[in-house]
Formats: C-alpha cells, sequence, structure tokens
C-alpha cells in the first residue's frame, strides 16, 4: 500500500486540500458589476437537477449559471454559478399528486425546473450567513433551453423523460417513491419518516446514488448484451447502460466516482489489460474527479464516498480476522466491509452530521440485501410493465409488499441510534 504511486499521489492530494494547504477556487465564480443587494432579475440556465430543500420553508435548491443581471438602474453583464431557491409549488406544478390549484407565477403555469433549461427569474437576495451568492426566485419565465438544436432537444427529452418516470413511480405508491430516490435521486415522493429512518440508522449512503446502483443497472445490461454476442458486445452494453443511467440521474459526488471506475474498468477489458487492484483503482479516480470537478471536493457525498471505499478495501481483511471464524463466512464479509466502512468515514460524519450510527454496521446486514430485491424487482417490474400495462397492479402489490418490509427493519434499527 505503502509502496502504491498512485494512492500516494492521492494521499498527498487529499492531505493538501483538507489540511487546507492548498485552497481550491470556484472555477465559475458568479461576477457582476451589479450590486448583489440591488439585483431583481437574473436570466441563464439552470445547471443541476432540482433538489429538495428545508430553507424558505419549501423549497428546491438548483446551480444557476448567469449571463444578464437587472438592477432598478439598468442591465448588467455577468457570469458564473449562483445558488437559486425556487418555491416548490412552481417546480412541483407538473408532478403527480403534487398539483397547485393556484400558482403565484404571472403566467399561472409551473415551471419545469430540469439542467440544461433557461430562465429570466425575479429574484430577492438571500442575507444568510453561510449562502454567498444565493438568491430566492419570487417568479420565472422559461425562455427555451441552452445550446445548439442538438443539445437543446437533448435537455428537452430528459426533462420529459424525468417528469414521466416520475409519474410512472406516483403510481406504485410509496413503493414507487422509495424506488425513485434510488434510480434518479429525487426524493419528493419518499416519506419522510423512511428517509429519517435511513438516515439516523447509519444507511443514508443506501438512499445516496453511488457504485451499487450503478453496478446493478449495469450488471443487467451487460448479462444481456453477453447472451446476445459475449464478451465484448457485454462490455459495451454495460457502458451503454451505465452512460444512460448517468444522464438520467445527473452527476453527483459519488455517482462520478462511480462511473469513473466503471470507465477505467471497461477500458481495462476491453484493452485485456491486468485488472487494477482496488486501491490503485479508487486513487485514480481520485486523482481524476479532483481534476475535474475540485469543487466537489468538501461536498459530504465526495468525502463519504471515497472514504468508505477506501476503508473497505484497506481495513476489511482485518476485521474478518477480528471477527468469530463460527459466523459464515458471507456474513462476516459483509460485517467486515461495514465496520470497515464505519470506521473510515467516522471523521466525515462527526464533522458534518455531529455524530455517528454505529448500528448501521448491523442494520446493513438486514436492509441491504432486501434493498438490492427490490431495486432489481423494480427495474424488472418497470420494463414488463412497459410492455405489458396490465401487469402494474400485480408489480404494485409486489413492490410495496417489499417496501414495508424494508421500512420496518429501517425503523427497527433507527430505535438504537
Amino acid at each position: 500500500m505503502v509502496k502504491n504511486p498512485v494512492f500516494l499521489a492521492s494521499l498527498v492530494l487529499a492531505f493538501l486540500f483538507y489540511s487546507g494547504t492548498v485552497k481550491i477556487k470556484n472555477r465559475h465564480p458568479f461576477v457582476t458589476l451589479a450590486p448583489e443587494s440591488k439585483i431583481i432579475r437574473l436570466e441563464g440556465a439552470i445547471t443541476s437537477n432540482p433538489v429538495k430543500s428545508s430553507f424558505f420553508g419549501n423549497s428546491y435548491k438548483v446551480s444557476f449559471t448567469a449571463s444578464k443581471a437587472y438592477c432598478a438602474s439598468g442591465v448588467f453583464a455577468c457570469m458564473g454559478e449562483t445558488n437559486l431557491f425556487i418555491p416548490a409549488d412552481f417546480v412541483e406544478a407538473y408532478y403527480p399528486g403534487k398539483l397547485y390549484s393556484s400558482l403565484k407565477t404571472q403566467s399561472g403555469k409551473g415551471l419545469l425546473i430540469e439542467n440544461g433549461a433557461e430562465f429570466s427569474f425575479e429574484v430577492e437576495k438571500i442575507d444568510k450567513k453561510g449562502m454567498k451568492n444565493a438568491f430566492l426566485v419570487q417568479d420565472g419565465t422559461f425562455l427555451g433551453w441552452k445550446g445548439n438544436v442538438v443539445l437543446k432537444k437533448f435537455f428537452r427529452f430528459r426533462s420529459l423523460c424525468r417528469l414521466q418516470f416520475k409519474r410512472l413511480m406516483f403510481a406504485w405508491g410509496n413503493a414507487g417513491g422509495l424506488l425513485l430516490a434510488l434510480l434518479s435521486g429525487s426524493r419528493e415522493y419518499t416519506e419522510t419518516v423512511v428517509s429519517d429512518g435511513f438516515r439516523n440508522s447509519g444507511l443514508s449512503h443506501i438512499l445516496a446514488l453511488s457504485g451499487m446502483h450503478l453496478g446493478l443497472f449495469g450488471s443487467i445490461a451487460r448479462f444481456f448484451g453477453k447472451k446476445a454476442h459475449g464478451r465484448n458486445a457485454g462490455d459495451a452494453v454495460q457502458l451503454l447502460a451505465i452512460l444512460f443511467f448517468v444522464w438520467f440521474a445527473g452527476l453527483s459526488p459519488s455517482l462520478f466516482r462511480a462511473f469513473l471506475a466503471a470507465l477505467i474498468l471497461y477500458l481495462n477489458s476491453l484493452f485485456r489489460m491486468n485488472r487494477p487492484d482496488g486501491l490503485a483503482l479508487i486513487s485514480v479516480c481520485f486523482i481524476i474527479h479532483v481534476i475535474i470537478f475540485s469543487n466537489h471536493v468538501f461536498e459530504p457525498a465526495f468525502m463519504l464516498s471515497y472514504a468508505s471505499l477506501a476503508g473497505i478495501i484497506i481495513f476489511s481483511k482485518m476485521f474478518r480476522k477480528v471477527y468469530p471464524v463460527f459466523i459464515p463466512h458471507s456474513i462476516r464479509l459483509s460485517l467486515s466491509d461495514s465496520t470497515a466502512a464505519q470506521c473510515a468515514t467516522a471523521p466525515v460524519s462527526i464533522a458534518v452530521f455531529g455524530k455517528i450510527a454505529p448500528i448501521g454496521i448491523i442494520a446493513s446486514l438486514f436492509v441491504s440485501p432486501l434493498v438490492v430485491l427490490f431495486l432489481y424487482a423494480g427495474l424488472f417490474g418497470i420494463i414488463i410493465c412497459l410492455v405489458m400495462p396490465f401487469l402494474s397492479v400485480p408489480f404494485h402489490a409486489i413492490m410495496n409488499g417489499l417496501y414495508v418490509l424494508i421500512k420496518r427493519f429501517v425503523l427497527f434499527f433507527e430505535h438504537f441510534s
């Protein structure tokens, strides 16, 4: 491990960033000649998925790349990214089961808030500690989609796909809400008690889009591709499926890390190279990730994702020797991995959340296999129901049965946190 140059390079980078020796600057800082407190309207494009936020009552947070800033005194050019908080009734107007009878937008319509959409927003500067360059949206007008003709169609198609998927999952009730969170990162329909239960019982990593979700989706595609045309076709189909998943769900820090690993392993298999060991692979991913998205470095999802994987790779074998040999091998392996991940992520959890949940070591033994089964059943059910819609009723019952079981386990382990 110490002799691994790639690991040492990633370790040095991590030390430089987290010790404060090297400062990470925003590559796209929000810059304008207009006094920020006087800005009343911004024009530009949304550059992230909308994320539910508890700030300002009920709202969604998005990243927004501005091109024009309007003040009472005139129009000012501006550039860079800022954060916008958009009222939920604007965003959810097109969501199933969340239709609002009266909207506050001047047009009387909701806003299709998705990555790539261009808007003119009436805003108010947020004067709150820790929220630099953040605005609260008062009203908005849709201007179209950014980019050339091809990109416009690309962004529009993606937004409509995500909206239709929400409608499909809504028909499956609470089970659809959990499956929506697991496959797209959207948690609008996840029960609050379940979402809080996952967090309090040390199972937040299951809800966060990561390698598990990407791996399940890719493995299904690889199975069918390999059955049809062999190994090369299987690898290619797997990569295409992974690209589709990332395109659909968006690039969260943990998902981008998993995508980098999958891409490296695909190229490795394509050129028949020796498979890299886990520590070298995660180290290469870390270095590439930092170069491309340096702004991810201090996000909790980034730190937890890399710390947990590094912990499993480095410490899992040690914990396997600690647990008694009379425990079945598969259970001992799962316990060792969970313990290693918990130990490695403990400093991050304490710094970010102010606590750790050791019960997650045991909870993972019961909840993780159920969630994997839930995901497989959900993916299979989606395909079947699209082809044979009349089967949606029995699949609805099956998925909600699995959901109730997952919920009961999660809430049970929450009591021990």
